[in-house]
């Protein structure tokens, strides 16, 4: 990328064009989160509904969905309504519906923060455009940060499956010795304190110079710089994806909380460390305090 194109930090693309970008995010949005809250509402996770307990009387259908697993349930499964099996029979169609839960949950925490990169990738084609250069669509690097988090996703679904394998989560998620959850939060909280996490989340948080020296044309270009934006902000925040095994994958208001933590770390350019000392100390102090 030339100097020519080098952006005017107060410049901003064409209204049109910015709510083509905001529709389009809105849409991914949507779909994702109800989505997720459709399945916390069928597993009793939304806040303030009444948590389900491995106690709570399911209906029939989900009793038979989740207990009989030697049939194929590949047609009367709903995607809203999957839960992971009561034994540790898995078919191939839970692990696929486990990876498709995590891609759907980290497009829906994860996209929020990447917005203003959005923006200003669409300032920044907008001009090529006008000079005659070849111009990119913005969904196309939202669709590469996505893939990002998607691969994390099937990374996170094989340890999660062994660990309701090995009976350290419950069909609802949730984990069932204090210890794991102890755990979790304790990493979550050290890695906030280390140089890969400032390294990772200097890159989120400065989008401009990570496009700057990653700029390629075209929409393969634009699906390359999003995807190599997403692989960043994963080593900054796949610590704290871990804290959903302490509180429950499913756990709906710790993933309403996480999402906006997450936000609030990308826009903390002013005290980025305070900020991870803060939350660094709360987590681990809260994993301690947990097991006491």
């Amino acid at each position: 990328m030339d100097d020519k194109t080098k952006p005017i930090l107060d410049e901003r693309a064409p209204l049109k064009d910015r709510m083509t970008v905001y529709i389009g995010v809105l849409v991914v949005l949507l779909t994702s989160w109800v989505y997720i809250v459709g399945m916390g509402w069928h597993m009793g996770t939304l806040p303030f509904s009444g948590e389900m307990t491995m106690d709570t009387p399911m209906n029939e259908s989900m009793k038979m969905d989740s207990i009989d697993t030697t049939k194929d349930s590949s047609l009367s499964t709903s995607i809203l309504t999957w839960m992971p099996p009561m034994s540790n029979v898995w078919q191939a169609q839970d692990f696929f519906l486990l990876f498709l839960m995590w891609s759907v949950m980290m497009t829906a925490m994860m996209t929020p923060s990447i917005l203003p990169m959005l923006m200003l990738f669409t300032t920044l084609s907008i001009r090529q455009k006008q000079q005659g250069q070849a111009s990119a669509s913005t969904l196309v690097l939202l669709a590469g940060y996505l893939t990002s988090w998607i691969l994390f996703s099937l990374v996170i679904t094989f340890p999660q499956y062994l660990m309701h394998l090995s009976g350290m989560l419950n069909p609802m998620m949730e984990p069932t010795h204090a210890y794991l959850g102890s755990m979790m939060l304790v990493i979550a909280g050290i890695y906030q304190f280390t140089p890969l996490k400032d390294a990772c989340l200097t890159v989120c948080q400065s989008p401009l110079s990570f496009m700057m020296n990653n700029w390629k044309d075209g929409n393969l270009g634009a699906f390359i710089i999003g995807y190599k934006h997403g692989f960043f902000c994963v080593g900054c925040c796949w610590a704290l994806m871990l804290t959903l095994f302490a509180l429950g994958v499913m756990n709906i208001m710790w993933v309403i909380i996480l999402t906006v933590v997450v936000l609030l770390e990308k826009l903390s350019y002013k005290n980025p460390l305070l900020f991870r000392r803060v939350t660094g100390t709360l987590l681990i102090f809260w994993g301690i305090a947990i097991t006491v």
